[in-house]
């Protein structure tokens, strides 16, 4: 999806204070992607945005060998973070939780929280890359925050430090969840979490374990049992239309 006219084409992520003449300094791989990959030249405009204080439009003032700098003009957009909403997922094989993590990140989520269960088939997640991936979908999709990433963790130390304030929404492949359509009409906290087990699903046990406590609901979504990363996202989408962000447009567009 392109840009509309007004807005710059190129937006990045930065971890630097942003307000009216602020000045920006990039090396390394955002220089080098702006001066070698987009071959962009001084006085060409660019997006910026940090999580903290919106969207600022900056002037490319000078660009040398290893270094670019900018001066911030004038904000685009005040800051607005996405709904408090997480993912908690275990680690699927190859790419796949890479593409998990873009895709929900598109759809809004705030943290992912990677876990293992019984029956997880991949021990272990690269937080920096799922980072770089959760970074390149935000500018990507025009948000103005990037989710928080966190460490690994079994499913009984995700729920052992639960706050019991948020909802939390599990993946029941059993038969016993309830349906989509009568579960979530009736939820009416402020804040949610999506749980999807790995591709084997979870044990008895595990499940037992969810079903017992007070601030979860299983949820069932259809007569076909789907892969772990298909759940993760048509669990995501069914919650954002009934409780998130979805009455909103994308920024800079008329729709």
């Amino acid at each position: 999806m392109s840009p509309h006219p007004s807005h710059p084409g190129t937006r990045l992520y930065i971890d630097q204070p942003l307000a009216e003449g602020s000045m920006i300094t990039l090396t390394e791989k955002p220089a080098h992607y702006l001066s070698h990959v987009l071959r962009l030249q001084e006085g060409k405009k660019i997006a910026f945005f940090n999580g903290r204080d919106g969207e600022w439009e900056a002037i490319i003032d000078s660009i040398s060998k290893k270094n670019i700098t900018l001066s911030a003009s004038k904000q685009l957009r005040p800051q607005q973070n996405s709904p408090n909403l997480w993912l908690c997922a275990a680690p699927l094989k190859n790419s796949r939780t890479e593409w998990v993590v873009e895709k929900a990140t598109e759809l809004g989520i705030s943290r992912f929280c990677p876990i293992t269960t019984q029956f997880t088939m991949v021990d272990r997640v690269n937080e920096a890359r799922l980072l770089s991936t959760a970074t390149e979908a935000a500018e990507q999709c025009e948000r103005l925050d990037i989710p928080e990433i966190v460490p690994l963790a079994t499913l009984n130390k995700l729920l052992g430090n639960w706050p019991a304030e948020r909802h939390l929404i599990y993946g029941d492949e059993s038969g016993k969840g309830e349906n989509a359509k009568i579960l979530l009409p009736t939820l009416t906290h402020d804040s949610y979490a999506v749980l999807i087990g790995p591709e084997g699903g979870f044990s008895e046990t595990e499940l037992d374990l969810l079903r017992s406590l007070p601030y979860a609901s299983g949820m069932c979504m259809g007569p076909r049992v789907m892969r772990a990363d298909t759940a993760a996202i048509a669990a995501l989408t069914l919650l954002q239309a009934e409780h998130g962000d979805w009455d909103g447009k994308p920024a800079f567009r008329t729709i």
